[in-house]
């Protein structure tokens, strides 16, 4: 009997103590209930203003709505995807249990309705910290569709976009890019193919074919150049068809100096010096020379074809990060070359010399790369004659000596690529070659000896009655090369001071303030 009562006085006890643990969980307006759900992620509070609004969440996450008013009753129509607890008199706390998508209904004291559109999405957050770690000039977020994801967002190259889907791909079994690269993506390929005496540099005291680590030439006089060596990698391509190329890597100053002074002494020959604009992943060609027609023979009938000469140059620029860029080229040079053509069936086949280069660097934006070492022998005969005496016949051989050298040719080519964008409509400066200045008069002309003047009417009836002597302002705008000052152009219509009233542009009958 004993035993009995015990057993029954402690099932009181336990089944008091429950009702008082449920009672205590069990919230009353005016009273704060404890966060029963703060281990399942931090709760953000939102502010309910509209009669529909949509809330996304993360799997195990929480949020907090907030009315002005009293909640007097709510309603979620899928519990398995979203919780609610009241929390105080017009808040109430939501919890994301399983991703999928359910409403919830608030009423307020004056019975009018609120309705939450609810999102719940898987728990990508681990994945957008890897990437954010790897990648922290990114900005990705990820978006969870069962076994599936879409990744979007901004990142600054495109070899970013791949590594961005690899690491997502980690994760999800299908992914969906929608990332933009943003950045300047078009390349400026300032090229020159030069053919350059190695003979003649050589007894200058230049060896161009010798390249060594920390500096440019072998034997330069007074070390006049050193082309630093560092800042940029050589990819290596395969199945290069010179094996002796030599590639260097130099800023544009002191090497673009001497490429001056040695055109100058007619040293170097430019074959061509091609300017070309091309766009990431875009390949762009430079062609310059014709097509040689020859005759072949086939079948009893004759056939026309052509072979193209002269000078090529194949581009494919990638651009890889902020200011980096990896450029494929493929320079050729192609001559027709007489002393190779054979004879077939009485007709004669043309034959040409090529000479070109295939290879990949990655180098800084205004690096200049170059190629040298493709070389070519040719002997060069120079007559040499006493005048008159050497051009007599028969005995004018005794007054002309023949003299035959050996020249070897060297092409080189440098490459400087730039990022480029293209102008506003507003950046366009109003001026341009030939609008600043104009045809002079004849009291120009011939009393001060001016060939043009300044065109500041912006048209052929200038008229102005100041001092035309002085073509040139008192103060010179300090321009940098290449910088256009928008401010120097006048648009039509506007009125310029000066010692006699001028207005510009037609049908205005605005008189101009005279200068004080």
């Amino acid at each position: 009997m004993e035993t009995n009562r015990l057993m029954a006085r402690l099932s009181a006890a336990i089944l008091i103590a429950t009702t008082i643990s449920v009672a205590c969980l069990r919230p009353t307006y005016g009273q704060t209930a404890p966060n029963i759900l703060a281990s399942a992620g931090p709760s953000v509070a939102h502010n309910i203003s509209q009669p529909t609004e949509r809330v996304e969440m993360i799997v195990k996450s929480s949020r907090i709505l907030t009315l002005e008013e009293r909640i007097p009753k709510f309603q979620v129509y899928n519990e398995l995807v979203v919780g609610a607890t009241p929390v105080s008199q017009n808040q109430i706390q939501i919890f994301a249990k399983t991703p999928g998508t359910t409403q919830l209904n608030l009423w307020d004291t004056n019975d009018r309705l609120y309705t939450v559109n609810v999102t719940v999405m898987a728990d990508a957050r681990q994945v957008e910290g890897i990437l954010e770690s790897q990648l922290p000039l990114a900005t990705l977020k990820v978006i969870p569709i069962e076994d599936s994801a879409i990744i979007s967002g901004t990142v600054t190259s495109v070899d970013d976009v791949d590594r961005a889907v690899a690491i997502t791909e980690q994760f999800y079994t299908t992914v969906v890019n929608n990332i933009r690269v943003v950045g300047v993506q078009t390349v400026l390929l300032h090229t020159k193919i030069m053919e350059v005496s190695r003979t003649k540099l050589r007894d200058l005291g230049i060896d161009w074919g010798s390249v060594s680590t920390g500096s440019f030439f072998y034997s330069a006089p007074s070390g006049l150049i050193r082309a630093a060596t560092s800042g940029a990698t050589a990819i290596p391509s395969a199945g290069a068809s010179v094996a002796a190329t030599n590639k260097l890597f130099a800023s544009a100053g002191d090497f673009q100096a001497l490429i001056s002074a040695l055109r100058k002494q007619d040293l170097i020959k430019f074959l061509a010096e091609p300017t070309v604009v091309a766009t990431h992943g875009r390949p762009a060609r430079f062609n310059v020379g014709g097509r040689v027609p020859y005759i072949v023979p086939s079948n009893n009938a004759v056939t026309v074809d052509y072979e193209e000469f002269g000078t090529a140059v194949d581009f494919l620029p990638f651009v890889v990060g902020p200011g980096r860029i990896r450029l494929e080229v493929r320079p050729e040079v192609t001559e027709p070359d007489p002393s190779r053509s054979i004879s077939a069936e009485g007709i004669d086949v043309p034959a040409f010399s090529s000479r070109y280069v295939e290879t990949a660097v990655e180098l800084q934006a205004g690096q200049t790369f170059a190629i040298a070492g493709l070389l070519q022998s040719r002997t060069e005969a120079v007559t040499r004659a006493t005048p008159f005496f050497g051009e007599l016949p028969y005995i004018g051989a005794a007054f002309r000596r023949v003299t035959e050298a050996r020249n070897d040719i060297e092409l080189l080519i440098t490459v400087t690529p730039e990022l480029v964008d293209a102008l506003d409509p507003h950046q366009v400066p109003r001026g341009g070659p030939g609008l600043n200045s104009m045809s002079p008069s004849d009291t120009d002309l011939f009393g001060h000896g001016h060939i043009e003047v300044p065109n500041l009417l912006g048209g052929n009836d200038c008229n102005m009655e100041g001092d035309r002597n002085n073509v040139m302002p008192e103060v010179m705008p300090e321009v940098m090369p290449g910088q256009f000052k928008n401010e120097e152009a006048i648009p039509p219509g506007a009125i310029i001071p000066g010692r006699a009233p001028v207005i510009v542009g037609e049908g205005v009958s605005i008189t101009a303030p005279p200068v004080k």
